[in-house]
């Protein structure tokens, strides 16, 4: 393992949507959300695609120990939590997400909530990862290549139209790019905007620069932990804010790469994974977004995504038993 100084940590947000405690959680805690915000829930919000552990982060670790074995501490924000195959690896650390959220009092569904939070996690080398746990490395890391002078950030491929607001019946990474629009354009007046959402990727951080941007949009922040459930009104800030602000100050260089997108729901899945297949091992990195929203668990989308995954990462990784 890398030292300290050098070292690159891994942050995932995971959680096993078949606790029957935590669905209980889960619906309690929306039915509470719908009285008093109803018009302002976000599209796809409480789906169970949002949610549903489709082995994903089995896979992804195995591909982490593939493509970047040499990475620092992994870090996994959960809900009083832990994955039922997950050995007991000194290189693993589980983080209750309340350990993290100061004055937690309702029960969180919101990702953007929780990584608004995750640079504060005790020990947290200075350069990480954040990774959700759809998104993988797709051929080995280059270190340097993501950290060294400029993090690297993508667009997604297609343009969205100018906005001046948010908008209700937009997709949350749309949201975040009109908000980001927003804040940066009142605060820098020559801040220069691409109307481009931006890609489902890894995301490299730096964490003194995290808690620099914190204290300075302390109010997006506070925006996006206002909520328990994806609302349209609080759009994340992590993912899409954060790269443009680094940007713009030269910390970050926003790009294209070779990637691959995949949606578990479309009806293509099958041509999609035979691309993977194709690209693996020679792409930056992929994400299988699960799209198949509230679809039974043994959709057969699904269980193509699960069967592609064991061919192309058959070998246990070291953090299962």
């Amino acid at each position: 393992m890398a030292n300290f100084d050098t070292q690159v940590d891994i942050v995932y947000l995971w959680v096993n949507s078949n606790d029957k405690y935590w669905q209980k959680k889960r619906r309690k805690s929306f039915e509470a959300f719908l009285k008093t915000n109803k018009d302002d829930i976000a599209l796809y919000a409480n789906t169970d695609g949002r949610f549903r552990d489709n082995g994903e982060l089995i896979f992804n670790l195995r591909c982490l120990e593939k493509f970047f074995p040499d990475h620092g501490q992994i870090y996994i924000v959960t809900d009083e939590q832990r994955p039922a195959w997950l050995a007991n690896n000194k290189r693993v650390t589980v983080i209750d997400h309340k350990s993290i959220i100061p004055e937690k009092i309702n029960p969180i569904f919101a990702s953007a909530h929780i990584e608004s939070y995750i640079h504060h996690i005790p020990n947290l080398s200075e350069n990480f990862f954040y990774l959700n746990d759809d998104i993988f490395f797709g051929m080995p890391v280059d270190r340097d290549w993501w950290f060294d002078k400029e993090l690297k950030y993508f667009y997604d491929n297609e343009p969205h139209d100018e906005y001046s607001e948010l908008q209700p019946m937009l997709l949350s990474p749309i949201n975040s790019s009109i908000q980001s629009k927003l804040w940066l354009k009142e605060k820098y007046k020559n801040y220069k905007h691409r109307n481009k959402a931006l890609a489902h990727a890894p995301r490299p951080y730096k964490k003194s620069l995290l808690l620099e941007i914190e204290k300075e949009a302390i109010d997006l922040f506070n925006k996006v932990r206002s909520t328990n459930f994806r609302s349209w009104k609080t759009p994340a800030v992590l993912v899409d804010f954060v790269p443009r602000w680094l940007e713009h100050h030269r910390y970050a260089k926003i790009t294209k790469t070779d990637s691959l997108y995949i949606e578990s729901g479309s009806y293509e899945i099958k041509i999609e994974l035979e691309l993977l297949r194709q690209k693996f091992g020679k792409i930056s990195f992929f994400c299988i977004n699960d799209t198949c929203d509230d679809a039974d668990d043994m959709d057969k989308r699904l269980q193509l995504v699960r069967e592609e995954m064991e061919i192309l990462l058959p070998n246990k990784s070291s953090f299962e038993i």
